[in-house]
């Protein structure tokens, strides 16, 4: 690799962290080119080869497919999984099994960088406050720039020197390994995908029979090798049937009763269609920026209202005080719950209009609106839809094809994109009254419904194709051979694959395994199966 190489991979890398505002924030950053499907298509371009990256990039996404950061913990960091894991295996001409066993501990690494970035960041928010206090106001609102310091020595230097002046030890370590071990680690990254899965599966499936769902779109690969193109549709009209002869009473009233926003103005206004824009952009682009542990997201909510100050309040004074509000601690899901920074906008410009509205409501409402969006938008976005489109993009690049990855690049960012403009314009045209609308028509619940039908089966499908086991055991009479793999094939194909992550559903879903302690589950039986010869 050469240091040019090394410099890229890293830059992208630390572009595509979870805190990195450069990408559209985390739309295009942490959510797209930090996926490890999209990664290894970028990682197989700078090395010059595409299609080993992809599939690369497929394996190691298949483990952490179903990866959700609820209230901002992290229970594995794809970024050096992706971004360090995929070209050292590449480099040294590993499999991708072993790609995928090596992403594990590099994305526990990832997690500690995570906690020291959010550790220190809280001297930024101090900072900020002193600042804001002492009337510095374009330096308070620019603190989530400097933020950046911490992210990019934690993410940029490691990649970058761990990548350049270790990929020429990996084949030589990789040499070294004894056979059996070598067999351990491609037996383990093999079947740990299934923990991806099971973890996706605990987030959609809300009963145990939406299980059957999955079974359905497993069986549809295993036994009658459908593409995943069929499947998705499969898993359409079964969602169509749900809503349309189980819940059609409840949807039609959802749809009736629910309160309309049309036709709603505001005269007078001091914000301008720009000044909105200019808001909407700050918070994508700066929502965890400077990510901490103690007040979460509120830095970037001063710095969006940083950004139309001037056109609120004329005096030091009241812009002073427009941000004070803001800095105690605030945190939702940034995406689907921009809507929250639109009505905190909306109400602002109504407060300097002359309105009657106390700082208590304004900071009331924020803090009762952030939760129930913040669970919104983590089960309906990387715990939904995010997990779908990967679904389908990894079954349209089962040979390595890129047609995969770009697929949910477009897809993804074509549909979120014009999602959150249109959500934070909302917000901020109808106040409360529009989250009021979402929250009580039982809209998400029927979205939610649909999604996991339509996930469920297209995880089914996907699990069949990524998690792997081969299997060992056999009875040998003479010349005859009876294999326990063509046993089992002809029974029911991919059957130890199927009971892995469905094991792995239950673990984390039944017994509330932490994701650490699973991984260490699937190391012993693959660690127990070699040396037992059950996987070969």
């Amino acid at each position: 690799m050469s240091i040019w190489q090394a410099l890229l991979i890293a830059l992208i890398g630390y572009m595509s962290s979870i805190y990195s505002p450069w990408l559209y924030g985390g739309l295009a950053g942490w959510y797209t080119t930090g996926r490890p499907f999209v990664a290894g298509m970028i990682i197989g371009l700078i090395l010059g080869d595409i299609k080993t990256g992809i599939m690369m990039g497929a394996a190691v996404q298949a483990l952490y497919i179903g990866l959700v950061t609820p209230g901002g913990a992290m229970p594995a960091d794809v970024n050096f999984a992706a971004y360090i894991g995929i070209p050292l295996a590449m480099i040294a001409g590993l499999p991708s099994s072993q790609a995928v066993a090596l992403s594990v501990p590099l994305s526990f690494f990832g997690v500690a960088m995570v906690y020291l970035v959010v550790t220190v960041n809280s001297l930024f928010v101090h900072w900020q406050d002193r600042l804001i206090e002492e009337g510095k106001l374009k330096a308070a609102i620019n603190v989530p720039v400097y933020g950046q310091i911490t992210n990019f020595i934690v993410r940029f230097f490691p990649i970058f020197l761990i990548n350049y002046f270790g990929a020429p030890y990996i084949s030589q370590l990789s040499n070294l390994i004894p056979p059996i071990v070598q067999t351990m680690l491609v037996t383990f990254g093999s079947i740990l995908p299934a923990v991806g899965f099971g973890l996706l599966l605990s987030f959609i499936v809300k009963e145990d029979f939406e299980l059957l769902y999955f079974l359905v779109g497993f069986a549809l690969v295993a036994v009658w090798k459908t593409s995943i193109v069929p499947v998705l549709l499969i898993g359409v009209f079964l969602a169509y049937l749900d809503i349309r002869y189980k819940r059609a009473e409840r949807s039609v009233a959802m749809v009736t009763e629910q309160p309309t926003t049309e036709g709603v103005t505001k005269e007078g206004l001091l914000l301008s269609g720009r000044d909105v824009r200019k808001a909407y952009f700050s918070w994508m682009f700066w929502n965890l920026s400077v990510q901490n542990m103690e007040r979460m997201q509120a830095p970037a909510i001063v710095r969006m209202l940083g950004t139309v100050m001037d056109k609120l309040y004329n005096t030091v004074e009241e812009k002073k005080a427009l941000l004070a509000r803001h800095t105690p601690f605030f945190n939702t899901e940034p995406n689907i719950g921009c809507i929250v920074p639109g009505v905190i906008l909306g109400m602002e410009e109504e407060k300097a209009r002359g309105a009657d509205i106390s700082d208590e409501i304004i900071i009331n409402t924020r803090t009762a609106l952030m939760g129930p969006l913040a669970g919104i938008g983590d089960s309906l976005l990387p715990g939904t839809y995010i997990p779908i489109l990967l679904s389908i993009g990894l079954g349209l690049s089962k040979d390595g094809s890129i047609v995969g990855p770009l697929f949910y690049i477009v897809v993804f960012l074509g549909t979120m994109i014009p999602l959150t403009m249109w959500l934070f314009n909302m917000g901020y045209r109808s106040g409360i009254n529009a989250v009021e609308a979402i929250l009580a028509s039982g809209l998400k619940d029927l979205i939610s419904d649909a999604a996991a039908i339509v996930g469920g089966t297209v995880v089914g499908g996907i699990s069949a194709t990524y998690v792997a086991a081969n299997l060992g055991w056999e009875f040998k009479s003479g010349e005859m051979v009876i294999s326990l793999q063509n046993i089992l094939d002809g029974i029911f194909p991919s059957l130890v694959p199927l009971l892995l992550t469905l094991l792995a559903y239950y673990l984390i879903a039944k017994r509330k395994s932490t994701i650490g302690r699973t991984f260490f589950v699937f190391f012993v039986i693959a660690v127990v199966g070699v040396l037992v010869r059950f996987f070969v």
